[in-house]
């Protein structure tokens, strides 16, 4: 028999242990994911749990404050928020930031520390909505302080919402005003959110307006719970299950390739709205909410959730690499241990205690004001600490290896032109991306670290190095205090395209008139492709300066030229605007009729709709449609090797041996390299341009070559790297335009 609501119903004020429960679940499910313990791709839904919970809780408060006293102090309001959620906020930001000065990367404290300070003025998630790549890639390659998104949002709603409150509760009926606004806000918040999911789904994940309708969801049924309680028992036991069952299929079902939150989001929202609902009959699933275990968790949730991420993402860092399950489990308990310790010694004491501080609001709001100071200077202190990179200081050029102490011989200096020309050494590069000499009349010093490995021994004749007893440096390669670029500006070591306008990104569906070289040569080159295209340009325009080329560029990132249906993995979706794309440059191609067209691509960029088009076969094939309708003389450029890693990250850690980075042969060419462009060429007749042996010189590769870094990232050439490439570029397209034999 349903025993209706009024068996076992509570009473909308009273302590609901069944919410403390589902906040314990919602902890539970980030600590699974974020520490892949076990196979719970979804576990992200449980941030979308804790939104409900608060606009639950925070608007039943303020509503019960405005029927009891007629008003709603804000000062004290804050002043509560203050005392919950700073003390041990702070502490958390602090000693992760300085785990994180000890621990990182040099070339990444300074970003960590502005990760930091931004998280302690509860703007982390715009901070990281402004990063490049979405929240589930950062997950892979993340700051420490990535986690702070979700208390920002929650913090910026704290800001925002009592005064809405206030206002929308002026009239005799606040319930009813309050309502009306809540309402307003969850339907102009949805279609936000599907909107922005759509266009930018990094601001969609991270940003409080495509967020405030799981608050605002929260606030609703705090506004409806009288009304709720008529409603039978069996009816809201039944919808209470029903949502954990859909929770638990969310946290199950949902991943990465989701373009979330948008429509999908909907789901862990309303299952936790039910859940809520459900709370006010035994029969729901508050009988399981309700257990000590459960409800433990939920009560050291805030406390878990500020240390479990730092707690799991630095030893990763520390390693060098993603740590065995025991140490996963063993990091957990850790975390859970540091987070008890954190709510019983700082959460309690702030909370129930220090009655001088809950008497005078104001003062507990300054001091806090005082707290999030101190953290954010804390932040700007460790990073101005840190040395320049790049700096002589940095490298200690005093302990640099002279040749001879080296394995080998110096760098290749021997990189000649088709017209037996040669480049000058000593080219700066503090703009990289400005216009470079065509002089193609000097040659490259080998000042640098050598491109030697113990696969390529000294040359017959070359004097042994005198015996020493103690250590030599002949076992070491360090960086060169000369390096070029600097290890400080190598991730900003860029073709001059984006800061032209003329790297299209992902909404832009026709090119742009981006004309370089001489303005008004007879022979012009296109650069048609991605952003491994246009990492091209840097070679592509000291070619064209030195020949009096006209070139032109149709570039935009990710965007495979393939005639194939791809998806964008930052969209989470069809990449429509690729496809419109590839057409619109197709048509300028057409008009502008260059006579050659160099194209290039990342194999790492293609991602097919359709199963069908996985194999090489079926990529080369859409590669050579797209090449047959291209006018005139085409070359295809093999798509550059693999780092894997982030390299100047990785140099600023191994100073000592850039050898410490080199890449592996299998990993460098991975994924088939060229065999994408090989398939295409061979259907079509066009010529095929591979440096892979240019960039990859040995096995392993080396990233130091000529004094020069090598990637600035994962897959992108340094514009100084790739520019010098010029020469052996220039030879091979002499070969292409026919001028001598190969």
């Amino acid at each position: 028999m349903d025993p209706g609501p009024a068996t076992g119903a509570r009473a909308p004020e009273a302590f609901r242990p069944d919410i403390e429960g589902l906040r314990g679940i919602a902890v539970l499910l980030v600590l699974l994911f974020h520490g892949a313990l076990i196979a719970l791709p979804g576990g992200f839904i449980g941030v979308d749990v804790f939104f409900v919970i608060s606009g639950f809780l925070i608007t039943g408060l303020l509503i019960r404050e405005r029927e009891r006293t007629g008003g709603i102090r804000l000062q004290a309001f804050y002043a509560r928020r203050v005392r919950r959620l700073l003390p041990a906020g702070m502490i958390a930001l602090t000693c992760t930031l300085i785990a994180s000065f000890l621990i990182l990367d040099p070339l990444d404290r300074a970003s960590a520390a502005a990760d930091g300070a931004a998280a302690a003025l509860s703007i982390g998630n715009i901070r990281f909505a402004l990063a490049s790549g979405d929240y589930f890639a950062s997950v892979q390659s993340p700051s420490p302080f990535l986690h702070f998104w979700s208390l920002a949002v929650e913090e910026q709603f704290y800001l925002i919402w009592p005064a809405l409150v206030l206002i929308a509760t002026a009239s005799r009926r606040p319930r009813l005003g309050a309502g009306l606004v809540l309402g307003l806000v969850l339907a102009s918040s949805f279609a936000a959110n599907l909107f922005v999911t759509e266009t930018a789904v990094n601001w969609a994940f991270y940003s409080l307006p495509t967020r405030a309708w799981q608050l605002a969801l929260g606030g609703l049924i705090a506004l409806g719970l009288r009304p709720l309680q008529t409603l039978p028992g069996s009816l809201l036991a039944a919808a209470g299950w029903a949502g954990l069952a859909v929770l638990a299929w969310a946290a199950c079902s949902f991943d990465g390739t989701l373009a979330y939150p948008g429509i999908w989001a909907a789901a862990p929202t309303f299952a936790a709205a039910a859940m809520i609902v459900s709370g006010m009959t035994r029969r729901g699933p508050g009988i399981v909410l309700s257990s000590g275990p459960i409800r433990f968790f939920g009560r050291i949730s805030y406390s878990l959730y500020l240390w479990h991420w730092p707690i799991f993402v630095l030893p990763v860092v520390a390693m060098e690499g993603e740590l065995p399950l025991t140490w996963r489990v063993a990091l957990a308990a850790l975390a859970v241990i540091v987070a008890w310790a954190s709510w019983r010694f700082v959460e309690e004491p702030f909370r129930a205690g220090f009655p001088s501080l809950a008497r005078h609001p104001g003062r507990t709001v300054l001091a806090g004001a005082a707290a999030v100071a101190i953290v954010v200077s804390t932040a700007g202190g460790l990073a101005a600490a840190e040395s320049p990179i790049g700096e002589t200081a940095f490298f200690d050029t005093s302990l640099e290896p002279s040749p001879e102490d080296l394995d080998g011989t110096p760098g290749e200096s021997d990189i000649h032109g088709p017209f037996e020309t040669v480049w000058p050494s000593t080219e700066p590069s503090a703009d990289p991306s400005g216009d470079p000499s065509a002089d193609l009349s000097a040659e490259p010093a080998a000042t640098a670290a050598p491109t030697t490995t113990a696969s390529n021994p000294p040359a017959a004749g070359t004097p042994a190095p005198v015996a020493t007893p103690a250590p030599t440096l002949r076992t070491y390669i360090r960086l060169p205090s000369d390096v070029r670029p600097t290890l400080a500006g190598a991730r900003s070591d860029e073709e001059r395209l984006r800061r032209d306008g003329c790297l299209a990104f992902e909404g832009v569906t026709s090119p742009r008139d981006c004309v370089y070289g001489n303005q008004h040569g007879a022979f012009s080159v296109a650069l048609v492709g991605d952003s491994h295209a246009a990492q091209w340009f840097p070679a592509v325009e000291r070619v064209a300066k030195a020949h009096g080329w006209r070139l032109f560029t149709f570039v935009k990132v990710a965007c495979p030229f393939l005639d194939m249906a791809v998806e964008n993995i930052s969209l989470k979706r069809e990449y429509r605007e690729c496809a419109a794309f590839n057409d619109a440059t197709i048509a300028r191609l057409r008009e502008v009729r260059p006579n050659l067209t160099l194209v290039s691509m990342s194999r790492y960029a293609i991602h097919p709709v359709l199963k069908r088009d996985l194999t090489v076969a079926a990529q080369g094939a859409a590669y050579a449609r797209m090449l047959d309708r291209i006018p005139g003389r085409v070359a295809v450029i093999v798509d550059t090797p693999d780092a894997g890693r982030d390299i100047p990250a990785c140099l600023s850690r191994h100073v000592a041996d850039v050898r410490d980075c080199a890449i592996a042969h299998a990993r460098a060419f991975a994924k088939d390299l060229g065999a994408i462009e090989r398939a295409a060429t061979e259907t079509t007749g066009d010529d095929l341009i591979d440096l892979t042996d240019r960039i990859c010189r040995d096995d392993p590769c080396p990233v130091v070559v000529d004094g020069m870094i090598v990637f600035r990232d994962l897959r992108h050439l340094t514009a100084t790297f790739a520019r010098s490439l010029a020469p052996d570029l220039d030879r091979r397209l002499d070969v292409v335009l026919g001028s001598t034999s190969p």
